[in-house]
């Protein structure tokens, strides 16, 4: 929370949220280069909704984690807890795919009741030394057209996060999630673990009824279903990586 505000979802990678104001903030200037990713170099998950997991299939893991009232879908980008395998040294996202929350970073929409979502900004977010970077807001206070794009990727990620929270209960309804354990095993010989994860089982979905496999047909979720299971084959790539 945050002067009654509320944050709408994980808050991961982010400080001191507040809202944006183009007063307050008329002179904010945003890093857009390619090499700005080096804030999420130290997770190794990174929040994700349904509608990525077709595009980020090919290039990143997608699984479940246990969370306080359900599931979240999460990317696992990298196998030791702290570490991020996709981000270079200076900050460049190494994989074909960037998911959109830290696309978004450092803005986020927070929530406060009974209005629209409003656009925030973690306070805590300054422009790398020797960077120019891009203002946001005009002279005049005006959006600038990378708020724009900024906003609109926001909205779009929100509104995903909504709707992911109807077809997690569309999983657990059918008991489609099994807990994982990942083990890796790394070229220097040593083994690792990683416990509590969830994943759809593709057994159990072959054993659905045709009732409820065309529960998941309207509601639109066999292809994220079907993009989570293929993406589980690049774990191997970041194992190479880790």
């Amino acid at each position: 929370m945050w002067g009654g505000v509320r944050m709408v979802d994980s808050v991961i990678f982010y400080g001191n949220i507040i809202p944006l104001d183009r007063d307050n903030h008329r002179d904010f200037v945003l890093d857009i280069d390619d090499d700005r990713f080096g804030f999420s170099a130290g997770s190794h998950l990174v929040p994700a909704v349904f509608d990525e997991f077709v595009a980020a299939a090919p290039h990143i893991p997608v699984v479940f984690l246990p969370g306080v009232n359900a599931p979240v879908p999460v990317f696992l980008v990298g196998l030791r807890a702290g570490k991020n395998v996709l981000v270079s040294a200076e900050g460049r996202w190494l994989g074909n795919y960037i998911p959109a929350y830290v696309r978004r970073y450092p803005l986020m929409f927070g929530e406060i009741e009974g209005r629209a979502p409003i656009t925030c900004i973690d306070s805590a977010y300054t422009l790398p030394k020797g960077k120019s970077g891009a203002r946001i807001f005009t002279d005049e206070g005006e959006e600038m057209p990378i708020l724009v794009e900024r906003i609109r990727l926001m909205n779009e990620f929100f509104l995903a996060a909504k709707r992911g929270e109807s077809l997690v209960k569309t999983l657990i309804d059918l008991d489609l999630l099994r807990p994982v354990t990942i083990d890796a095993k790394f070229e220097s010989g040593e083994t690792l673990a990683l416990h509590g994860m969830l994943t759809v089982d593709p057994g159990r979905l072959d054993e659905l009824s045709d009732e409820d496999f065309l529960r998941l047909r309207r509601e639109s979720l066999l292809p994220a279903i079907y993009a989570h299971i293929s993406s589980l084959s690049c774990i191997d790539a970041i194992r190479k990586l880790s």
